[in-house]
């Protein structure tokens, strides 16, 4: 097969990426074996210079192949939260609205302080900075950045950054997996069920190839709703049952050994009846529903395409996509009201970069980045003698150009790195009363020294920016804080973020032992927060003041001389406080102060893991994992403290040939939380899902 050498690739490649609207990702060539979860040997692609082992890395980051997840039963972004120092889920609207937390303080509304990556493209939600509902059955890998990424991945990662790798398409044979499983969730009255699978087929070999991936779940609920107050007679059980469908679609094609066309089409639609926020935990129920329905449903759309062309010494990039989505809520007011909120939002974006990938010391990338969006809002809230509408609108427009730059020292030993990303924002908002436009200007930077005396041992020091735009809310927010006395605006002004950082990874073969420390401290200016509000359950969002969090990260994983039997260990301790709070809102406020707690970030939490995966003879392999995690507790803006809260999992099962059988169990301890405090009471707002127990069968091509 032949090579293009020309620039005429690269046109190729950026004619086919504008036209089509896109994404990809680099995906290694590794197998999916126990030993890929050993530290060092995964390889990972979130420097966007091609593949890097793990070890080598001089970044906060955590890798988890595929093959891991499916043993640590790790099947959602939640369950995947609980395996990350310093991660926590920061809000939770229902099945198909979650936001997640890293290192500090997060917000329910505004663009994401996490960014999330589908393969090369990004999952952003204007305005609203939920994750994506991916589902884990066809990941390659996930790769998980703590700390701001703001120089690579924009003003989406003031925290930091998921990027989920799918499975590319075979070019050589086919490939199928499927996998069905069952579980029965306390105080359900039915069966949880769901099915999953995956089917890829070369149409020329080595040149072109399709991949079709998807399954259907459905939860059938156990909370209770009362019509009215709660009595202890429900008048309906199990009404927050759940579904989700989704498939997945890719093409890759390679007219040359150094071209890669990848496109792809991705619809996910979770959906659930009421929303994830109960009046009561334990037992769980919703009530003063008055024989309403609520539901929080979702339904989103990604298309996307790659093009990545590599030449002798460097390689060049096109990534396109487009998002558009629809989701929301309705809740049931008693006696005959109702809030409903929902989104529609629209992004189109696209990335067009070139990086070095010669073996010389320099090593550099360049990029240029743009993206076109809006979050569309439509609120009513329904009252017996009144109806309020608060439609409104948030219009994004941006363009970034970034680069980064290393250079190898004393034969690879030693490797400065800078970064830098100009950002140019214009964001609009709009009701229906006014349009109020405002433009951002912002520069963020990345500095690095990595120090590698040996290949099983990585140490830097860096220095890093991030950046979140102000977050646009509506009239009706604003005017119930200041009803509160707290001042704001419909546009808040951006929040920044400082990290300043220290990173060790280091590995014994020998004694099979991998250890990682991050020591952390990352500073935030126009902290962005959740401020209750003066109006019945219309909260609003101001920038509350400036904040510090120092932390400590730790990961440890221990290839035991048992055969098969492997221990581990993540962790995240941090102490974060305000260090200036707006005089205003600590008068509203007097629990908010310089020198108390920060809003909504953890003081902790951790995980201890065992797992065992053994050959038993007669091609039978036994693996099992059981996990404890544990977060701490958390104060939210209303002034209350959610309790500390641990979960349980154990996935135990055997493998024959192809074929898989286990025995999976969640939540073994029956924590109910809440996690969220509600304003009904100190057992309202949210909590884990129930003890849940059942079983799973999966089938493989291979």
């Amino acid at each position: 097969m032949h090579r293009f050498r020309n620039a005429s690739a690269i046109s190729l490649i950026l004619a086919l990426s504008v036209a089509a609207g896109t994404a990809n990702a680099q995906t290694d060539e590794s197998t999916s074996t126990d030993k890929e979860y050993e530290l060092g040997t995964v390889t990972v692609t979130a420097s966007k210079t091609g593949a890097q082992e793990l070890q080598s890395v001089p970044l906060a980051i955590q890798a988890f192949s595929g093959e891991e997840m499916k043993v640590r039963n790790i099947t959602t972004v939640d369950d995947l939260v609980s395996t990350v120092p310093g991660a926590s889920e920061g809000f939770r609207q229902s099945v198909s609205s979650r936001i997640y937390n890293l290192r500090g303080a997060v917000s329910s509304n505004g663009d994401s302080p996490i960014g999330y990556y589908l393969d090369d493209v990004p999952f952003v939600v204007p305005n609203f900075g939920i994750a994506p509902p991916v589902r884990f059955l066809d990941m390659e890998r996930v790769e998980v950045l703590r700390g701001p990424q703001g120089t690579l991945y924009g003003q989406g990662s003031s925290g930091g950054v998921f990027i989920f790798h799918t499975r590319d398409p075979n070019l050589e044979r086919v490939e199928y997996s499927a996998e069905a499983e069952t579980s029965r969730t306390r105080g359900a009255e039915d069966y949880n069920y769901g099915l999953a699978g995956a089917l890829s087929v070369p149409i020329i070999k080595d040149k072109l190839a399709i991949r079709v991936s998807g399954g259907h779940s459905r939860n059938p609920g156990w909370a209770d709703a009362y019509y009215g107050p709660y009595d202890g007679t429900p008048d309906e059980e199990d009404v927050n049952g759940a579904k989700n469908d989704d498939y997945r679609i890719v093409a890759m094609y390679k007219p040359a050994d150094n071209v890669t066309l990848r496109a792809q089409y991705w619809n996910f639609q979770p959906r659930q009846d009421f929303t994830g926020f109960t009046a009561s935990v334990n037992p769980p129920y919703f009530q003063n529903t008055a024989g309403q329905k609520g539901f929080s449903n979702g339904d989103f759309t990604l298309m996307s395409f790659t093009g990545t062309v590599d030449f002798d010494k460097f390689s060049v990039t096109s990534a396109t996509s487009h998002l558009e989505g629809d989701f929301g809520i309705n809740i049931p007011l008693s006696p005959a009201g109702s809030f409903s909120s929902q989104f529609g939002p629209k992004l189109f974006s696209q990335e067009v970069r070139a990086n070095s990938n010669g073996d010389g010391p320099l090593h550099w990338l360049v990029g240029a980045a743009y993206q076109d969006g809006e979050g569309p809002q439509f609120n009513t809230l329904t009252l017996p003698v009144v109806v309020i509408n608060a439609d409104n609108n948030t219009l994004t427009e941006n363009f970034a150009v970034f680069g980064e730059v290393s250079y190898e020292l004393f034969g690879g030993k030693v490797v400065p790195l800078v970064g830098l990303r100009q950002y140019y924002d214009t964001r609009t908002f709009e009701d229906a009363t006014a349009s109020l436009p405002t433009e951002e200007e912002v520069t963020t930077w990345r500095v690095n020294i990595s120090y590698l005396p040996t290949d099983d041992l990585t140490m830097f020091v860096s220095a890093a920016t991030g950046f979140r735009p102000g977050i646009v809310q509506s009239r009706v927010q604003v005017q119930s804080l200041e009803d509160a006395g707290i001042p704001t605006d419909v546009a808040l002004d951006p929040e920044s973020s400082k990290n300043y950082e220290f990173g060790l990874k280091w590995r014994h073969r020998e004694l099979g032992l991998n250890f990682g420390l991050n020591l952390y401290q990352l500073e935030y200016t126009n902290l962005q927060t959740n401020t209750p509000g003066a109006i019945a359950d219309v909260n609003g969002f101001t920038n509350f003041g400036d904040a510090t969090t120092k932390g400590v990260d730790l990961e440890i994983r221990w290839d035991t001389p048992i055969e098969g039997l492997s221990l581990g260990a993540v962790g995240n301790f941090n102490d974060s406080k305000y260090d200036t709070v707006d005089p205003v809102v600590q008068t509203a406020l007097p629990m908010f102060r310089p020198g108390s707690r920060l809003v909504n970030t953890l003081d902790q939490n951790y995980r201890f893991d065992i797992n065992y995966n053994r050959d038993l003879g007669n091609d039978i392999t036994g693996f099992g994992n059981i996990g404890f995690s544990h977060s701490g507790d958390r104060l939210q803006a209303n002034g209350l403290t959610a309790n500390p809260y641990d979960i349980v999992n154990m996935t135990l099962g055997l493998r024959f040939e192809r074929y898989e059988f286990a025995i999976v169990g969640n939540n073994l301890g029956d924590e109910r939380g809440p996690t969220f405090l509600g304003t009904n009471g100190p057992l309202s707002g949210s909590g884990p899902t129930p003890r849940t127990l059942g079983v799973r069968l999966r089938v493989l091509s291979e």
